[in-house]
């Protein structure tokens, strides 16, 4: 009989000791306490909840938002990081007055991108006042907060981080225009080209039309090859551009060669995909050929612009006689 109690005393310690590992877990785990999905491919929140800590929700925001007023940074950034994970415009009007309040550089940058992972319009207020702030580094995050929002008023305040000050500021609104897919921007964006913001060429390659491919490519032999190589590539990767415009601009790079040309046709043939059945790619095929036709090695000096002639060498000067006459 003792032996039996024991053993039942035994089985009854194990299953508690059960329960108490897997219950956290459970609880982390209840329906409607997932953390939100991601948008546009990027993480949804910038804050991991520990193992076996419940999911933050609504109706936890009172609590939280109490602890953006710490005077402790890192209870404040954590306040920031659960107001994320909520993921809810409700939490929005809290991250405003935090920011609104001039709060440590490291907190400012934190509930701007906070702001950011929310992209919801409401958040567009305090952003757009922030693109005006004294330091570069928060105007910068703050114009790719704006750029996270799905609102058809972005790319007409994004044109203005193409005028900042700083050059940093203004190639990440460059590129912003294509990640947001701004087609209506391209004219914006050569203006910005011309006027030095070169991170312009890659969004002109990611929305420009067939006819914007001539425009860029006037632009060989003037601008840096590796900027301009940025936006053929762009050009090069679309479904929607045709064959025929593809071509042209391999031609028109095959001219210009050098290793730079050589190698980013290269990487072209390695991504791109395989032709259905037995049909052949052309791009591919021409690129291909690129790479056999252009020399390993240095690149030609004084590129010119494509479509141009080559400037004349030199004449040769007259022979002389030798003095005192041919004998």
């Amino acid at each position: 009989m003792p032996c039996v109690i024991g053993s039942r005393v035994a089985s009854l310690i194990v299953s508690a000791l059960l329960l108490a590992f897997v219950a956290p877990s459970a609880h982390a785990q209840q329906p409607g306490r997932t953390p939100p999905v991601a948008r546009r491919g990027r993480p949804a929140a910038t804050a991991q909840t520990e193992p076996g800590r419940p999911v933050p929700t609504i109706a936890d925001l009172p609590r939280i938002a109490a602890g953006l007023s710490s005077t402790n940074a890192d209870q404040v950034r954590e306040a920031i990081d659960l107001l994320s994970v909520i993921d809810r415009p409700e939490v929005i009007p809290h991250l405003a007055q935090l920011l609104r309040s001039g709060p440590p550089d490291v907190v400012t940058d934190r509930a701007i991108d906070a702001l950011g992972g929310l992209g919801h319009p409401d958040g567009i207020d305090v952003l757009l006042e922030l693109t005006h702030h004294r330091r570069p580094g928060a105007r910068r995050k703050a114009y790719a907060a704006l750029a996270q929002i799905r609102d058809p008023r972005i790319p007409t305040l994004l044109e203005a981080g193409l005028r900042d000050s700083d050059r940093g500021v203004r190639g990440q609104v460059a590129l912003s225009f294509g990640e947001i897919g701004a087609r209506q921007s391209v004219a914006i964006l050569f203006r910005a080209f011309e006027r030095g913001v070169l991170e312009a060429a890659t969004s002109i390659g990611k929305l420009g039309g067939p006819d914007t491919v001539e425009r860029l490519a006037g632009y060989l032999g003037q601008q840096p090859l590796s900027v301009l190589l940025s936006g053929f590539r762009e050009y090069l990767l679309r479904s929607d551009i045709s064959d025929r415009v593809k071509l042209d601009i391999v031609a028109r790079l095959v001219e210009v060669a050098g290793p730079q040309v050589r190698e980013m046709f290269q990487r072209l043939v390695q991504e791109w995909p395989a032709p259905r059945g037995r049909g052949t790619d052309r791009v591919r095929a021409a690129m291909q050929d690129a790479v056999r036709r252009i020399p390993d090695g240095p690149a030609r000096t004084g590129t010119r612009p494509a479509g141009t002639a080559p400037t004349p060498p030199a004449p040769s000067p007259p022979a002389t006689a030798p003095a005192g006459g041919a004998r």
